[in-house]
């Protein structure tokens, strides 16, 4: 199976579905394109969910969010797949449990209740559940960039730590192994007076086939600290500042290094 590395900074805190509500959210595909010859999109969602469940061992009278992006993410020009969980019911239930309903609501719940699985479409195989320690009150988002390769889609995984945003860049290696290479937050402290606002750029080298990931200080276009439901909410962040950081990637490591 593919291996799926994940190393999370130490900064970060270690589709509804189940019960009555389903939410069946294919991205990027038109719902019956015919997936490893016969399989429909709703039909590979649904084995997804049942992989899902099984792995993360969910009840069936649990609801929880699922998603599915599509994408070639490795370079075999063949369908693959992220696929998102979001378990926020079963983190408020947890809460009530232990006691500290009103503790854990004031950090957002905060703990390993998103995930995310890699599928990769050649073999046919999900990957275990990678947890993402963050806030469930907002699902993870994913989009998909050529950064390392024109001929591969890394996977930008986007989610929320209390009132901070921050992003995480993977990419596939020997066409099986899906790696962390990058996280930097994008926003910081949402709702204060003056909240920290970056710019992510995929900047192209002219000497290296990798890009660079420029961080650019910016701040939130037309920002009221009035914004309402936190997890809801989705700051534009579009005015380029000065350049604070450049990372380049180094091929030694799979990692992205400090350059400036």
């Amino acid at each position: 199976m593919n291996k799926l590395i994940i190393l999370f900074l130490p900064l970060f805190f270690l589709a509804s579905c189940g019960g009555e509500e389903v939410d069946e959210t294919v991205e990027n595909t038109d719902d019956e394109t015919e997936v490893e010859g016969q399989e429909t999109e709703t039909e590979f969602f649904n084995r997804s969910k049942r992989e899902v469940m099984a792995k993360l061992k969910i009840p069936a009278n649990e609801n929880f969010k699922m998603q599915v992006y599509r994408e070639e993410i490795n370079s075999d020009t063949i369908m693959d797949a992220i696929i998102t969980v979001n378990r926020l019911d079963y983190a408020m239930e947890e809460a009530i449990k232990s006691g500290k309903q009103a503790k854990m609501a004031q950090i957002g719940f905060m703990g390993n209740y998103n995930y995310f699985l890699y599928y990769d479409g050649a073999s046919g195989e999900f990957s275990v559940p990678i947890p993402v320690p963050s806030t469930p009150g907002r699902p993870l988002d994913v989009t998909f960039e050529h950064i390392l390769s024109p001929v591969r889609n890394d996977v930008i995984i986007e989610y929320r730590v209390l009132n901070s945003g921050y992003k995480s860049y993977f990419s596939v290696f020997n066409e099986r192994d899906l790696l962390l290479v990058f996280q930097w937050k994008y926003f910081e402290n949402a709702g204060d007076d003056v909240p920290t606002a970056l710019i992510h750029k995929i900047v192209e080298q002219p000497n290296s086939r990798y890009k660079d990931i420029y961080i650019y200080n910016s701040e939130i276009d037309n920002y009221n600290k009035n914004i309402g439901d936190m997890y809801q909410y989705t700051p534009t962040i579009t005015k380029e500042k000065e350049i604070l950081y450049k990372f380049t990637f180094d091929p030694r490591f799979t990692k992205y290094r400090l350059i400036k």
